[in-house]
């Protein structure tokens, strides 16, 4: 069980938690002319949530391309794989690492400010690179400085992100929202790479450079934002200091039953997802295929996963929530088995990208959920631990199925991978909270008052840790 401390903390979060559902269940309950009911701008016409989309649509194309192009960088300097790998790593130690404080500082202070800064610092360290390369004094202490300094800002950009599109999307798009932005990720994930490989064989620092570019327009994207990000806050509250308040979110995450099983459910799918693909890959390779036909398969599971994002509202409308999760969570173990003994590796293809076709809605669908249910205030704390707890487990997927791998041969290890799966869905099926993941949500929060620029949180100096 939890300690003492948590669970006093845990139940008075869930009192405050249920005044906030009561009063605005009876705000829906009180006649028309009581709540003014001003109509809602389409998704499409929002021009705040489209500026943010645009200018992180080309930040995360940036991302994609400089992703490939480091390992190829480090290969090319060292021939090292375990160099290229450090570097890699070095990014996902400064995210894990600092998620829990960023939640803090993104929730209490300016999320527009926190958004540009951390901007303009990945754009700075990022284009530190450029002259490096193009000068060939490449060292692995600079780049992966970066990549830990490029990782903490990432932690604090995400949760103000997260706050801001909660507050810049109405409540009852927030399923739209989460689509698109979803989509957005997976076309970035489709393009970026040959892309990068591309820019990577005309001159070897023009991937670095398109990345720092990307960062310098998110950062005017969201200079340009008119909605007020900030929780609308009382102005005689009392803050407590950040390090006590750094488990708040954490607490509050696992305080609630759906917020545990939506976090519980994305552990234990990023432990096994990124052990399974790497045995795609040495299953395709024993079976003789060339490294353009298992990029081919790379691209083809991308492709799925755009589609199933573009196409996630349709699916959720059609089957439900709660059936769509349950669908999804027992083709992940068949579909293991399939891919298994799959003569072809167009078929591993096939079977791998009806997977991720059907995650992908699933996974928008259990986050939007989550953003919908957690106070304005809490909305980048408790989202950085969601992501924190959501991913601790994926770095020992490829090394742990690697070396079964090496024991007893990709098949049987995928077919491991296969039992965990079908545990993983057994749970779901039995899990209570999921239960209500079709109900209409309450907004924890009332909307806040769109009255210009006027903010109630005190704007600070820069974070420390923006950096």
């Amino acid at each position: 069980g939890l300690p003492s401390g948590w669970r006093r903390g845990d139940d008075e979060l869930r009192q405050d938690r249920q005044r906030r559902r009561a009063a605005a269940a009876a705000d829906r309950g009180r006649p028309a002319t009581a709540v003014a009911a001003e109509p809602e701008t389409p998704l499409g016409r929002n021009r705040d949530f489209n500026l943010l989309w645009t200018g992180d649509a080309v930040s995360s194309l940036g991302t994609q391309i400089s992703a490939i192009a480091y390992p190829l960088l480090i290969l090319a300097a060292t021939g090292s794989a375990a160099k290229a790998g450090l570097v890699g790593g070095s990014v996902l130690i400064g995210t894990l690492l600092t998620l829990l404080p960023a939640g803090v500082v993104a929730d209490r202070y300016s999320r527009k400010r926190i958004m540009v800064i951390t901007s303009l610092v990945q754009m700075i360290v990022v284009a530190t690179v450029v002259p490096a390369v193009a000068t060939h004094h490449v060292y692995i202490a600079h780049l992966a400085a970066v990549g830990l300094i490029q990782g903490a800002a990432v932690a604090f950009y995400v949760g103000a992100n997260r706050g801001s599109v909660r507050r810049i999307v109405p409540t009852t798009q927030l399923r739209t929202a989460q689509a698109r932005i979803q989509g957005r990720e997976q076309a970035s994930s489709l393009l970026g790479p040959p892309v990068g490989g591309l820019l990577f064989g005309l001159a070897r620092f023009l991937p670095f450079a398109f990345d720092a570019i990307s960062f310098g327009a998110i950062a005017v994207a969201a200079s340009l934002l008119r909605t007020p990000l900030d929780p609308v806050r009382d102005p005689d509250e009392v803050r407590e200091p950040i390090r006590r308040s750094i488990t708040k979110g954490s607490r509050y995450l696992l305080a609630d039953p759906y917020l545990r099983t939506v976090v519980t459910w994305a552990a234990a799918i990023n432990f096994i997802a990124p052990g399974m693909l790497l045995m795609v890959i040495v299953l395709a390779r024993s079976r003789g295929a060339t490294s353009v036909e298992i990029g081919s398969l790379l691209s083809i599971n991308a492709a799925c996963g755009l589609a199933g994002a573009f196409g996630a509202p349709r699916m959720i409308k059609l089957f439900g929530g709660r059936n769509l999760s349950l669908i999804t969570s027992w083709l992940l173990p068949c579909c293991a088995v399939g891919i298994a003994f799959a003569p072809s590796i167009w078929l591993i293809g096939a079977l791998g990208g009806l997977t991720t076709f059907t995650v992908m809605p699933v996974s928008i669908l259990l986050l939007s959920r989550a953003t919908q249910i957690t106070p304005d205030e809490l909305q980048a704390q408790t989202g950085n631990a969601l992501r924190l707890f959501a991913t601790s487990l994926s770095w020992l997927g490829p090394p742990g199925f690697g070396a079964l791998a090496d024991m007893i041969g990709a098949r049987r290890a995928i077919l491991i991978a296969a039992g965990l799966y079908a545990v993983t869905a057994i749970w779901l099926q039995a899990n209570r909270s999921l239960r209500d993941v079709d109900e209409e949500a309450v907004s924890p929060q009332p909307a806040p008052e769109q009255t210009g620029e006027g903010q109630t949180s005190p704007q600070p100096a820069a974070p420390e840790q923006a950096s």
